[in-house]
């Protein structure tokens, strides 16, 4: 039996999860990855074949190797059409899907040609090639690979006309199969050693594969860079500082093994320091660089890791690289702070230069802002009027948005960009209350165990809320967007936690202690917890993050400092005058992301408005009866007049439509008129306009929605013992290896039964197929496997597809043996009835003759 596989990956959100195209007896199969699920694409396509996909057509392309004809239909099964005859004796298929040509190699005939993808424009692209086979294609980077049977066998390479011709490695062993990754860039492949035993190698599309030659070195592992190859070692294990062995249990030190910077071992030679995977000593052979250790390899976002003691920095999307290779800088407009200062709101550039009030209020007690780039709008707290309102980041008049009441004391404030919601808290009630962004709508969300909350942050692309208690409990704590799952994330050591503000490049929480003074950061889950000052910039009340840089409001001296995020290092004090500087917010497209920018036209001087109004062609009047001027008109709330030929007119603004005497809002997103073309991205409308928000289980980068990566942030529900997955825009928990697989859906995981089973003796490795893990019960005193996916039975011995035909076969076996031991039962009983009737009539006759 021969089976031929492909991915096939769809490109639209509503699908994106990708199969396995399957060639098997006959007929073309798709197989869901996760569930296993088969349905029928095509029959009767013969018993052998090779097949191969149009990513962009939907097309389904496949050759009889015994009688050499090529097929093609819609991935449905649709529209079955043959090409034409290449001939007996292919040996190997590949779909271009961006030039729609089709390539065949003849391992016979020592040939590669191709077609057009419709079966015309027939014609040979190399010849005189040593048994040519396993044929596959990176239509983007324009490389044909193949595998070559010769003297040495080997991978070949040249581009989709036949030239630049190369050979990219030599393999000792036999080639079985070829594939290659178009996204990273590598092939795959399988050999086979004279002992039958089978390896898969990998490597780049250019480079020799040192760690396939058995000479690298290493102990346990071996991974292929361009290049060069550097040492691996598996989970649990450390690369020692030689960069090629392995140590697993770390022998306690003798002496000075509390100076190293990560963990010290005991060898033969002595005291070691060690440093984590992908990290290296530095030349004091004490302390760690790298994308692991402390420094973060000095990367400012995101390090990656090449090789030990070899890595590179990379940067977010809407970050540039700066040319020292380390820092990231945004990209777009400037940003500038916008702070609370106890009589008035303020805006300044980021070294604190060009101050600009906002808003003054002497009797006021202005300490909770945040910032809506929605609508451009700035909501701040009246604490002496216990108000909530809001004003243009341009100034102009106070909209009061609601009262909260004598009795309470709101202390923070936090702004949903993206599902449009307005939270605080309340330190003189106790609780944690949101409304709509017009403050109507008002709900507690949380009063229980709260004593009394400070600063609040919201995380929308992960539906998480943020806050500090500064009662005689205080912590960091999180829930969901509604109040639900609420957990506790740091607790220890707090006495005052002010502040609290949120890295989205790095996913992480800062806050400040106003009475210890300290400004700590932690993961989003609370892990990773570090400590940046101590008490470098006093009382820190308040802090704010963008790029590289911390700023923070000192109730000591009255003052804005500027530090490094992830030293704490280097403060600078912002040159201006102050009064008492509380909530501080960056504005900048990037600090809230949420909605594609490339949709909306409408931009602020500093900052990139995210409101997008629709630019009419046609204008919609509305007529004033008697034609008085402007100052005698009543326009509608939503029109504006406008001096015509024929006398003032009401004209509606943009992104409204005329009803009558009114201007009405226009739904760009049910008329379909709104251009969220990003993947992820919903369209969201407002008045006069819409929006491109990213849906649940995205975040926007400044430039797309970007999938969330759960597993990563630990944002997953996973219990212990599973093993998160990322897919797009949600993930799941797999059981691991150790343990049984229960069915799985998204983020609904039943924790796997793992009592009353142990791990084989070394006597039964080889008892499971397949790779299966083998499991002991000794109440039952048998052995049993875990058998990886698409492998069945009690030693893995069955792929699905065989396990059904079996299954088959052994039900017809059985019905068989029934039907025949049902006859020989009644046969039985006919020839015990015939001897008694018999025996009965000659004893009868006997007696008679008597």
């Amino acid at each position: 039996m021969e089976l031929q596989f492909k991915f096939y990956l769809y490109s639209s959100f509503t699908d994106p999860e990708p199969y396995l195209l399957v060639g098997h007896r006959n007929t073309i199969l798709r197989i869901d990855l996760d569930r296993g699920d088969q349905e029928l694409v095509v029959s009767g396509v013969g018993k052998s074949i090779l097949l191969d996909f149009h990513y962009r057509a939907g097309r389904l392309y496949w050759v009889n190797i015994h009688t050499g004809v090529l097929s093609r239909a819609d991935l449905d099964g649709s529209h079955r059409k043959k090409l034409l005859s290449l001939g007996k004796g292919v040996s190997g298929l590949a779909v271009d899907w961006i030039e729609n040509s089709i390539y065949w190699s003849s391992r016979k005939r020592g040939m590669i040609q191709r077609a057009d993808s419709d079966g015309k424009n027939k014609s040979t692209v190399l010849q005189d090639l040593s048994q040519p086979s396993s044929l596959v294609i990176d239509p983007n980077q324009r490389y044909l690979f193949w595998m070559s049977a010769g003297e040495t066998p080997s991978i070949q390479r040249s581009d989709p006309v036949g030239g630049q011709r190369t050979t990219v490695l030599k393999v000792p062993d036999r080639l079985l199969a070829l594939a290659l990754d178009p996204v990273d860039r590598r092939l795959f492949w399988v050999q086979q050693g004279s002992g039958k035993a089978s390896a898969l190698g990998s490597c780049d599309y250019n480079d020799i594969n040192e760690c396939a030659l058995w000479n690298h070195g290493c102990s346990l592992g071996c991974e292929n860079i361009p290049g060069s190859y550097f040492c691996t070692c598996p989970e649990g294990y450390l690369l020692l500082p030689d960069t090629k062995t392995c140590r697993g249990k770390l022998f306690p030190c003798v002496e000075n093994g509390t100076l190293c910077d990560h963990a010290c071992t005991h060898t033969q030679e002595g005291d070691v320091c060690v440093c984590p995977v992908g990290s290296t000593l530095k030349p004091d052979g004490r302390s760690c660089t790298g994308c692991l250790s402390a420094d973060g390899g000095g990367c400012s976002q995101v390090c990656v890791t090449l090789s030990p003691g070899r890595w590179e920095c990379e940067c977010q999307p809407g970050y540039q690289l700066q040319p020292d290779g380390k820092q990231c800088k945004a990209t777009g407009p400037p940003a500038f702070l916008l702070f609370a200062n106890g009589v008035d709101i303020r805006r300044v550039s980021m070294d604190g230069s060009g101050s600009w009030t906002l808003l003054q209020d002497p009797e006021g007690s202005l300490r909770a802002l945040d910032y809506d780039p929605v609508q451009n709008m700035v909501y701040f707290v009246s604490g002496g009027q216990k108000q909530i309102e809001r004003i243009s980041v341009d100034g102009g008049s106070r909209e009061l948005l609601l009262s909260t009441g004598p009795d309470s004391l709101p202390e923070g404030l936090a702004v949903d960009w993206v599902n449009r919601k307005l939270y605080w808290t309340d330190g003189g009630l106790s609780s944690i209350c949101c409304s709509n962004m017009n403050g109507q709508d008002t709900e507690v969300l949380i009063s229980e165990k709260l004593l009394k909350p400070q600063a609040i942050l919201v995380h929308p692309q992960a539906q998480k809320l943020f806050w500090t208690d500064v009662g005689s409990r205080p912590a960091v704590e999180r829930s969901g967007l509604g109040g639900l799952g609420r957990e506790v994330l740091v607790s220890a050591g707090l006495v005052t936690p002010s502040g609290l503000a949120l890295d989205l490049s790095s996913q992480r929480l800062y806050w400040t202690d106003l009475t210890t003074g300290q400004i700590e950061s932690a993961r989003l889950d609370g892990s990773d917890r570090h400590t940046l000052t101590q008490n470098q910039v006093g009382r820190p009340f308040a802090v704010a993050v963008f790029e590289d840089s911390l700023w923070v409001s000192n109730w000591g001296d009255k003052q804005i400092y500027r530090l490094d995020k992830k030293t704490g290092l280097n403060p600078q004090r912002l040159l201006m005058e102050t009064v008492q500087p509380a909530a501080i917010t960056i504005i900048h497209p990037l600090t809230k992301p949420g909605m594609d920018p490339h949709t909306h036209t409408n931009s602020h001087t500093y900052t990139q408005t995210l409101t997008r109004e629709r630019e009419r062609k046609e204008r919609d009047y509305i007529l004033s009866p008697d034609q008085d001027e402007c100052f005698s008109l009543s326009c509608d709330g939503n029109a504006q007049c406008v001096l015509g030929v024929g006398g003032a007119i009401c004209q509606c603004l943009n992104g409204f439509t005329k009803n009558g005497q009114i201007c009405v809002d226009i739904d760009e997103c049910s008329e379909g008129l709104a251009e969220c073309l990003s993947v992820g991205s919903e369209c969201v409308n407002t008045d006069g306009g819409y929006f491109c928000g990213c849906r649940s289980g995205f975040s926007e980068d400044g430039h797309q929605c970007k999938d969330i990566d759960e597993c990563r942030l630990k944002l997953h529900t996973c219990v212990a013992n599973a093993e998160c997955l990322n897919t797009l825009g949600q993930y799941k928990c797999r059981c691991r290896e150790s343990c049984f697989d229960e069915p799985m859906i998204p983020m609904d995981v039943t924790p796997p039964w793992r009592g009353g089973m142990e791990s084989c003796p070394s006597t039964h490795d080889s008892f499971c197929l397949y790779n299966g893990v083998c499991l002991y019960f000794p109440e039952m005193e048998s052995y049993g496997c875990n058998c990886l996916p698409g492998y069945i039975g009690e030693r893995c011995q069955f792929s699905d597809l065989e396990w059904w035909e079996l299954q088959q076969a052994e039900q017809e076996k059985r019905r068989n043996t029934a039907i025949a031991v049902c006859v020989a039962l009644l046969i039985l009983l006919l020839s015990i009835a015939a001897s008694i009737t018999y025996c009965y009539r000659w004893e009868r006759d006997r007696e008679r003759e008597r």
